[in-house]
């Protein structure tokens, strides 16, 4: 019988906020120009000014926050130039929560967080008529570059990430790169990110055959839950949806300026 996702479960928001912060250190690790940092029970991750993979993931679900804990949080992006970007899980520590609202943080962003159990069944959802391949060294700008695209952001600020996990790319009859998704496993949770289809390219199916192949990849060597996180009512929410997943929780991106 497939697991129930339940919204009230705090043992499964500890295992998927835990996964996070994990990989996000593991990123760090596999490059020179990633700093990081374990704080509040999570990780703290620099990768450049205006990165979109700079921010801190998993805090507060580990017990108690103290008011020097924030601060050391704070103190780890203030002396990089950067301000305090915190990912909040909603069942994270009180302490926490009290400082963001005390100490002045602001809105960025809603994110749905959606999770999908996993047995080894799921191994035969690997798409067999797309031209989905593992990104190589020899491929890696190619991917950044559809990354960069799909997300309309500059590539600059994300051109310093490296190779790492799951990372896929989509290519169409001609042989051009039209799609890509990224993906890591820690401790049976696979967690699927980096989605991004070009304009041209949308509205057949790319971003859920890449679902299906992580997925399956992911079942194939016993992970037994994947997650994702998605802007309520976006695209990607409906597609991931349709994979089966569903919603753990809604985190609150926030953030405090730099003095």
């Amino acid at each position: 019988m497939t697991p129930e996702i339940r919204s009230s479960d705090l043992a499964l928001a500890h295992r998927l906020e835990a996964a996070e912060a994990a990989n996000a250190l593991h990123l760090a690790q596999a490059t020179t120009t990633f700093e990081s940092e374990m704080v509040a029970g999570g990780c703290t991750l620099f990768a450049g000014l205006g990165s979109p993979a700079t921010h801190a993931l998993g805090c507060g679900l580990c017990g108690p926050v103290s008011s020097a804990e924030v601060d050391r949080l704070e103190c780890f992006f203030f002396e990089r130039g950067s301000d305090c970007l915190i990912d909040l899980c909603p069942m994270a520590d009180m302490g926490l929560v009290a400082a963001v609202m005390e100490r002045g943080y602001t809105l960025i962003e809603f994110n749905n967080v959606l999770v999908r159990p996993l047995c080894a069944a799921d191994a035969a959802l690997a798409a067999q008529d797309l031209n989905i391949e593992s990104v190589t060294a020899a491929t890696h700008r190619e991917w950044l570059d559809v990354v960069a695209r799909g997300f309309e952001t500059p590539l600059e600020l994300i051109e310093n990430l490296p190779l790492y996990g799951q990372t896929l790319l989509v290519r169409d009859d001609r042989t051009l790169a039209v799609a890509a998704a990224g993906g890591s496993m820690v401790d049976g949770v696979t967690l699927l990110f980096g989605d991004a289809t070009l304009p041209e390219a949308r509205g057949r199916g790319l971003q859920g055959a890449l679902i299906r192949e992580r997925l399956a990849r992911a079942a194939h060597v016993g992970c037994d839950l994947a997650m994702a996180c998605v802007l309520p009512g976006s695209g990607s929410h409906r597609n991931y949806e349709r994979a089966g997943f569903r919603l753990a929780y809604m985190r609150v991106n926030v953030k405090r300026a730099r003095p």
